[in-house]
């Protein structure tokens, strides 16, 4: 067998359904293998949408996503996607062709020092051809699923691919780590009876739940939480960890909208126990003065942040946790109530300007119709912030963002990858006007695959937040504002359905046909930018 079949059947075994990404000559014989292998090919329109894709399929069903691109700008234009996969901590195996070794002493032309490009982005990065592929292959998939999850990139070179596997089982056998061993520096190691002991000395305890909860973890973490009483915030990737209509819910951290609410509750308590809470997720620093002991699966200390840590396999820990507090810890009733009273926001009821609709008054409407198992992506921008915030979400793994790089462009790949990953659930992804310019490219490949997808497109004619931005420093608006196109005429013609609803009702109605039919479809609804000021 050839680099380039082994590799496919390796992850053909490892469960992997999907590749996705572009070809270039110098990749079509490992596409091939893949094939030939079982793998569905999907081509993306940009090899960035393509690792998010793939990064998205990897968070959902537990196998790592799988992208592959050219050398050269196939490389470098996966670079974003990658990036976003690291930092949210997500399982993926990113492929890029080669030159072939005897290429690379005297020819320059789209040579870039792959290692050198993919090694601050990745958990490791490696190139096929010294040792073992199978082995080498699934090492790199296992190390893209031990804590915290993350990208791993392959190098492989065109001549590589197709020359005859040899199976020699050299060294890279080390290419396993120990994640739960402290690194270099970590300090705060805790058992777990010490965590307990600082909560139980605690008045007033609070749980914070990040993205290191996975949705497997979701009755371990709901049984501590309705033992210790106390109240809790998730952050933006652990949405739905517990449901939002839980009675000791407190709000979304951090860095989204009404943040100084947000960071006033966590100020608030005495103790702070996190689980899974990935300080990536915070675009302040607020994590780095406040008290935090924290059970988690990796050692999380960063720069300043040194938390009192117990790691090891969170759902027994948080299970032995529980068993070492006697009694409910809850806070008092007039300061939950006060604590609770400040996350919430009315919608506008006209607009100020007298031009589009209030953005809370539209994500009510549609929480109330989508399904409360629904997935639902975000764009980055002002509308990540309020929906981040106030769509409410009740089941785990079904609110996606990018939370860690925060990348721009994100809302519409992860909702191709979470309709592919879940066929049966109702999906939407919510952007804006300026996050669906960077995708629409995309549209071609939603409707060639015919997926159920419903795209919002909240148009407000500007990048917002930088605009809300510049207004917070005193500074003119500049070089944010542009004239977007008609959405729904260019949905259109792509073969999508477009929509325009002006009012509420419309609203609502258009997404009931949406979710009836089961056939992709935008919608594009003008809002009124002067909320988002009040909010982000």
């Amino acid at each position: 067998m050839t680099h380039a079949e082994v590799i496919a059947r390796a992850l053909a075994d490892a469960g992997v359904e999907y590749l996705f990404g572009l070809p270039g000559g110098e990749i079509t014989a490992f596409i091939d293998a893949c094939r030939r292998a079982g793998l569905k090919f999907v081509l993306a329109g940009h090899e960035t949408s393509a690792a998010m894709i793939a990064q998205v399929v990897g968070e959902m069903t537990g196998t790592p996503g799988a992208c592959a691109a050219t050398l050269g700008p196939g490389a470098t234009n996966l670079v974003s996607g990658v990036a976003n996969a690291f930092l949210d901590r997500a399982p993926l195996l990113a492929f890029t062709a080669q030159l072939p070794a005897a290429d690379l002493p005297t020819r320059t032309h789209q040579r870039i020092d792959l290692h050198a490009l993919f090694s601050p982005i990745t958990k490791r990065t490696v190139a096929v051809g010294s040792g073992d592929t199978e082995q080498l292959i699934r090492l790199c998939a296992a190390l893209t699923l031990e804590p915290r999850p993350g990208p791993v990139h392959i190098a492989l070179a065109s001549d590589v691919a197709t020359a005859e596997a040899a199976h020699t089982k050299d060294s890279a056998t080390t290419l396993a780590t120990s994640p739960r061993e402290p690194k270099e520096g970590a300090r705060g190691a805790q058992s777990v009876d010490e965590i307990a002991g600082r909560i139980r000395a605690a008045k007033l305890p609070l749980v914070l739940i990040g993205l290191g909860a996975t949705p497997a973890l979701a009755p371990a973490v709901r049984a501590f939480v309705e033992r210790l009483g106390a109240p809790f915030l998730v952050t933006g990737k652990s949405k739905g960890i517990l449901p939002a209509d839980h009675p000791l819910f407190i709000g979304v951290a951090s860095g989204l909208a009404i943040d100084r609410d947000i960071v006033e509750t966590i100020r608030a308590a005495d103790v702070i126990l996190g689980i899974g809470f990935d300080p990536v997720e915070c675009d302040k620093s607020w994590f780095a003065g406040v008290p935090i002991v924290a059970i988690d699966s990796a050692f999380m200390d960063e720069g300043d942040y040194r938390p009192r840590q117990c790691v090891g396999d969170v759902a027994a820990l948080v299970a032995q946790l529980a068993e070492k507090l006697p009694a409910p810890q809850p806070w008092p009733a007039d300061l939950f109530s006060a604590r609770r009273k400040a996350i919430v926001r009315e919608p506008q009821r006209e607009s100020k300007k007298g031009s589009g609709l209030s953005v809370l008054s539209v994500l009510a409407a549609l929480r109330e119709i989508f399904p409360r198992d629904g997935v639902v992506t975000t764009d980055v921008g002002s509308h990540k912030f309020v929906a981040g915030q106030f769509w409410p979400v009740y089941e785990p793994g079904t609110f996606l963002m990018s939370n860690g790089l925060s990348s721009m462009g994100y809302g519409v790949p992860a909702a191709i990858g979470a309709q592919l990953a879940r066929p049966q659930r109702s999906v939407m992804a919510i952007v804006g006007d300026g996050g669906m310019l960077m995708m629409t490219h995309e549209l071609a490949l939603i409707r060639e695959l015919n997926l159920p997808v419903i795209i919002l497109v909240l148009v407000d004619r500007s990048l917002s937040l930088i605009r809300a931005a510049q207004r917070k420093r005193g500074l003119q608006n500049y070089g944010v504002d542009f004239t977007p196109p008609d959405f729904a005429a260019l949905a259109a013609a792509f073969g999508i359905r477009g929509e325009s609803p002006k009012t509420i009702p419309d609203l609502r109605a258009v997404f009931h046909r949406a979710l009836e039919e089961r056939r992709p479809a935008l919608v594009q609804v003008e809002i009124d930018v002067n909320e988002y000021f009040e909010l982000v």
